[in-house]
């Protein structure tokens, strides 16, 4: 083994994903609890930018996978690239972002290299003697502590938004240029057709600072129409809830707040028609001010709630919408 702890760090077009940062940070206060490991990254693609960027983040170490084949992400030749890489150097630990990519490749590596994975984590805590995985359970009700005892490396992705990138150490990163020639002439059986932009990515609710949540309470037309008006008004993402999710009004789960969506710190949080259950207040933990709106007084969201108003949202959110 190499005493090192890994890192997957994702990137879009050169640029380092937010979750890469945020496991470095943890990747590097691991370190310092267990002695004597070293934080590497590990980057795929045709872009050296990123790699550059990556000491700045934490990583002692990158180790970059630079190829045609992997200039567009397909699952089957990152993960074969990706697998070679941790047979050769042999690393202890492995982290992955619970993103669109990660929540497919993580599986898909950890199948490769007959290790175990923990899926969609909390948090990753040392006790001493090992390292456990914490991973939400019945709608976020408990959190389990899931831990890989023999096969190595210890594999676990982790969701978005979750933990603090705030405090990682920027260091001068030795790039290991990785022999990559045995991609020549690959056979995948995944051919890349094209990119396309989705629509909802400029609403990306993990890196907003004001978040306007509709919950299925919100779902009337004049509701709906108030949400978009008090968030063009005050330049904030639009999240929902799954209860909400499930009326029609939005495509897909893209900004779902919960257990089975993201998780979100932004500085302001309006929660409108939103009960409050478990599944999606454990997403809400980290927002500094949260604003709830529901008109039954015994709501639960209330008790996560710097302010709460007991009112009928049809008649509170126009009016928000007016004075704003």
């Amino acid at each position: 083994m190499s005493k090192e702890i890994w890192v997957y760090a994702e990137n879009n077009q050169g640029e380092v994903a937010g979750v890469a940062a945020e496991l470095l940070a943890k990747a590097q206060e691991l370190a310092d609890q267990m002695g004597g490991y070293r934080v590497a990254a590990v980057i795929t693609g045709n872009e050296n930018k990123a790699a550059k960027d990556l000491g700045a983040l934490g990583a002692e170490k990158v180790y970059s996978l630079q190829h045609a084949e992997l200039a567009d992400y397909r699952c089957d030749v990152y993960a074969q690239s990706i697998s070679s890489l941790v047979k050769e150097y042999q690393p202890d630990y492995f982290f992955f972002g619970a993103t669109a990519i990660g929540s497919e490749l993580a599986p898909t590596v950890a199948g490769l290299l007959k290790t175990g994975l923990a899926a969609h984590c909390v948090d990753l805590r040392f006790n001493g003697e090992r390292l456990n995985c914490m991973v939400p359970a019945f709608g976020g009700k408990v959190v389990s502590e899931i831990y890989i005892p023999h096969a190595r490396p210890v594999m676990a992705s982790v969701r978005p938004g979750i933990l603090d990138a705030g405090h990682a150490k920027a260091r001068e990163a030795e790039v290991i240029a990785v022999d990559t020639s045995y991609l020549d002439g690959v056979v995948s059986g995944e051919e890349f057709l094209g990119f396309e932009e989705n629509e909802l990515a400029a609403n990306n609710i993990e890196t907003a600072e004001v978040i306007v949540s509709a919950g299925r309470g919100a779902a009337s037309d004049l509701a709906w129409e108030s949400i978009n008006q008090i968030a063009d008004k005050l330049g904030a993402s639009i999240a929902y809830t799954r209860s909400f999710m499930d009326t029609g009004r939005v495509p897909d789960e893209t900004s779902m707040i919960g257990t089975s969506g993201k998780s979100v710190r932004p500085n302001l949080l309006i929660n409108a028609g939103i009960s409050g259950a478990s599944q999606y207040v454990c997403g809400i933990g980290k927002s500094k001010i949260v604003i709830s709106i529901d008109k039954n007084p015994r709501a639960a969201v209330f008790g996560y709630s710097d302010y709460g108003v007991v009112a009928d949202v049809d008649k509170i959110l126009p009016a928000l919408s007016d004075k704003l």
